[in-house]
């Protein structure tokens, strides 16, 4: 193997690597999104006294907790720090989920429609990701697509909540 043919085997390598650390922590910063979503959700319903929404909320939460430990694993393998921040849109989200809440005339519906909304984000983000994984990345593609018929379950649920 020649030197020229060696080191472009090496930046492949070192892409490949990138490619999955950015794909990883896009996955573990929509959970955080998430979570700090239904934190949101879980201090509104606090104040409207819905008890079960903040319970199932909770649930959900926790949830998304346990899809960022089965993914830092994937990530420690590169000695990189799992991302611990939240996404513009996230954060949206939660302001427009205060606003809603204060001027909706049901305040348990204006909570589900928001998370819904944070659900079927969460539910995108997932399909892209898997979409830039399914060739190269077979063990990160079978935790997420694990993960994510797990939030479809959720996010149908909240969405016949929504409706009821």
């Amino acid at each position: 193997m020649t030197l020229k043919v060696f080191i472009n085997k090496v930046f492949k390598i070192m892409e490949n690597t990138d490619k999955k650390i950015d794909l990883l922590n896009e996955a573990i910063e929509i959970n955080n999104d998430r979570i700090k979503g239904y934190e949101k959700a879980i201090e509104i319903a606090a104040d409207a006294n819905l008890r079960e929404l903040q319970t199932l909320f909770k649930s959900y939460i926790e949830q998304s907790q346990q899809f960022i430990m089965e993914l830092k694993p994937l990530l420690k393998q590169y000695h990189v720090e799992p991302e611990s921040g939240t996404n513009l849109t996230g954060k949206i989200f939660r302001i427009w989920m205060d606003i809603k809440s204060a001027i909706s005339p049901s305040i348990s519906q204006a909570i589900l429609d928001t998370c819904e909304r944070g659900e079927d984000e969460f539910k995108e983000t997932y399909k892209e990701i898997l979409s830039e994984s399914l060739d190269d990345y077979r063990n990160l593609v079978d935790i997420l697509q694990m993960q994510l018929s797990k939030q479809i379950e959720a996010h149908q649920h909240i969405k016949e909540l929504r409706d009821l």
